[in-house]
C-alpha cells in the first residue's frame, strides 16, 4: 500500500514539477520533445514486455485481444469527444477545427484519460517484484514531465492563469495517485484473466495515446532526430528490465 501510495505520488507530481520547470527554465520545444520521444520508447518496451507479457501469462489469447482492443477504442472514442467538443483546444495542433471554446473542464478530463492507462498499469504492476512496476514509474514520469510543460503554451493562449495550470496538474495528479492505490488495492483480488484483460487493456489505451498525442506532438516539434531518441529509449528500457529480472 505504501509503495503504491509513494509510486503514485512521484508519478502523478512529476506533471506539476513539469509545469514548474516549464515557467522558470523556459525549456525549448525541441528539448521538451526529446523527453517524450525517450519517455515514448520506454512506454512501448513497458506496454510490450511488461504489460502484454503478464496479461498473457494470466489471461491466455481472450484477455489480450478483448482488452487490447478494448482499451485502444475506449482511449480513441474519449479522444476524439474531447477533440471534438474543445478539450484539446490547448494542444498545438488541432486534428478538428472545433468552434468550441476550449473548456477547462475538459481540458483536464482529457488530462485523466490520458494518465488512466498508465496509473491503472503502474498499481497492477506494483503485485508483482519483477522490476515491471519500477520500469512502468520511469516511463510514466518520462512521459508526465514533458506532457504538462509541453501544454503551457497552448494553454496560456486560452486564457489560463498561472494559477489555473498549477490548479489543473494538480488535480490530474491527485487523480492519478487515486488510480495507481485504488488498482493496487483491490484489482488484486480478482481472477488472473480478469486481470489480464486489464492489463492488457491498459496496455492498448497507452499505445493509442503514444499514436494520437505523444509522439506525433514529439516529431512535430523534434523532426528526424526524435525516431532515434523513441528507439534509445526503447532499448534503454528493455536493458533496464531484463538486468532487474535477471
Amino acid at each position: 500500500m505504501l509503495k503504491a501510495l509513494i509510486f503514485g505520488t512521484i508519478s502523478g507530481f512529476s506533471l506539476v514539477l513539469g509545469v514548474f520547470l516549464g515557467q522558470k527554465l523556459k525549456l525549448k520545444q525541441k528539448s521538451i520533445a526529446a523527453f517524450m520521444a525517450f519517455g515514448s520508447g520506454v512506454l512501448i518496451c513497458a506496454l510490450t514486455f511488461g504489460l502484454m507479457e503478464e496479461a498473457f501469462s494470466k489471461g491466455g489469447f481472450d484477455a489480450v485481444i478483448l482488452g487490447f482492443l478494448g482499451g485502444g477504442l475506449v482511449f480513441i472514442i474519449g479522444d476524439y469527444l474531447l477533440h471534438v467538443y474543445g478539450g484539446r483546444k490547448h494542444r498545438r495542433k488541432q486534428i478538428f477545427n472545433s468552434d468550441k471554446e476550449a473548456n477547462g473542464k475538459l481540458i483536464t478530463l482529457g488530462a485523466i484519460l490520458d494518465g488512466i492507462p498508465e496509473s491503472i498499469a503502474l498499481g497492477v504492476t506494483l503485485f508483482n517484484a519483477t522490476g515491471v512496476g519500477l520500469l512502468m514509474l520511469v516511463a510514466i514520469f518520462l512521459s508526465n514531465f514533458p506532457e504538462s510543460i509541453s501544454s503551457i503554451s497552448g494553454l496560456l493562449k486560452e486564457n489560463f492563469t498561472w494559477k489555473k495550470i498549477y490548479l489543473l496538474w494538480f488535480f490530474v495528479g491527485l487523480a492519478a495517485i487515486a488510480i495507481t492505490v485504488l488498482s493496487f488495492m483491490f484489482l488484486h483480488d480478482i481472477s488472473p484473466n480478469a486481470i489480464g484483460i486489464i492489463e492488457a487493456f491498459a496496455a492498448g489505451s497507452i499505445l493509442a495515446m503514444l499514436a494520437d498525442t505523444m509522439m506525433p506532438e514529439a516529431f512535430e516539434e523534434g523532426g528526424f532526430a526524435i525516431g532515434m531518441l523513441t528507439v534509445f529509449g526503447f532499448l534503454t528500457a528493455f536493458i533496464v528490465l531484463r538486468l532487474a529480472s535477471a
